[in-house]
């Protein structure tokens, strides 16, 4: 289960309540709210990354929230959409630690950003670099679910442009840190 850094620091119950909407844990490029919105409403996010379809329900999430994921985040791949640089992943073959954004969406939203984010495919077909949706618990009352891949190879440095959207979205969501400590966490992630 996740540490949720809300600003209460309560989890809440961990009853399920509403089974049409779910909490979508992004560890990546999306933890920057300006770019999840790219997903969402569709086109290009001006920083990197490539042009996305517009999710038919385009409402804004319910609820965003800042969490500790329970694995580590790493980089592989090369992404043509960052300068053939790596993006994230979760090491979900062991226990560790990553900084997380929760956004509280519907489960057609979901779906339609894991679509997008695996190259068009949903991640039930097995295919494309985010092919396993996994399931992080229950947080006040709705599934947490994110997605990554279970390889754990092909590493990769990240580029600059995803670097910076990645700070970014650390600024945004977990205003403690310093500048220094993002660098550090990023540092980390790299394999």
């Amino acid at each position: 289960m996740m540490k949720n850094k809300s600003e209460t620091g309560n989890t809440g119950s961990n009853r399920r309540i509403d089974g049409d909407y779910v909490w979508y844990m992004s560890y990546g490029s999306n933890m920057f709210e300006k770019r999840f919105a790219s997903y969402i409403d569709g086109g290009e996010f001006r920083g990197g990354g490539s042009r996305h379809e517009a999710c038919e329900d385009k409402s804004a999430p319910r609820a965003v929230r800042a969490c500790e994921i329970p694995y580590d985040m790493y980089f592989r791949n090369s992404s043509c959409s960052w300068d053939g640089g790596g993006v994230s992943f979760l090491d979900i073959m062991k226990p560790g630690r990553a900084k997380g954004v929760a956004y509280l969406i519907t489960r057609e939203q979901f779906s339609h950003v894991a679509c997008q984010e695996n190259g068009g495919c949903p991640p039930e077909f097995s295919r494309g670099w985010y092919d396993t949706v996994v399931s992080l618990g229950i947080m006040d009352g709705y599934e947490v679910l994110t997605i990554t891949n279970g390889e754990t190879e092909n590493y990769n440095v990240p580029s600059e442009a995803y670097l910076e959207t990645l700070r970014a979205g650390l600024r945004e969501h977990f205003p403690e840190m310093t500048e220094k400590e993002i660098c550090d966490y990023l540092s980390r992630c790299i394999r």
